[in-house]
């Protein structure tokens, strides 16, 4: 397991930046988090599909989505909120409130 790193001597410009590459960590297990909802809702169509045509194969590859696609989710969901709550957890360290900082949408 890896130690966890020192930051009692990072500046808050390092903290944001770190927080800055996790986020746009965060952002790319999004995409695999939609392509895991994918592959469920494929499986559960594939699924019932097949339980009105008797089709053997769609049945076996719908399980075989379901069966892959319900874990990566799982996992990814929780990777995902665990790592959200780290960087508000950076931020606040920081000293930046999320609900006060400025949009970055211009009106």
């Amino acid at each position: 397991m890896p130690r966890p790193v020192n930051t009692e001597n990072w500046s808050r410009a390092d903290l944001v930046k770190e927080a800055r590459m996790q986020t746009d960590a965060i952002q790319h297990l999004k995409v695999w988090l939609r392509l895991a909802y994918s592959l469920v809702a494929v499986g559960a169509i594939l699924l019932i599909w097949s339980s009105s045509s008797a089709n053997g194969v769609a049945t076996a590859v719908g399980a075989v989505c379901l069966v892959l696609g319900i874990p990566a989710a799982i996992v990814l969901r929780v990777g995902i909120t665990r790592a959200t709550a780290n960087v508000q957890g950076i931020l606040s360290q920081a000293g930046v409130d999320i609900d006060k900082a400025p949009s970055s949408k211009k009106a």
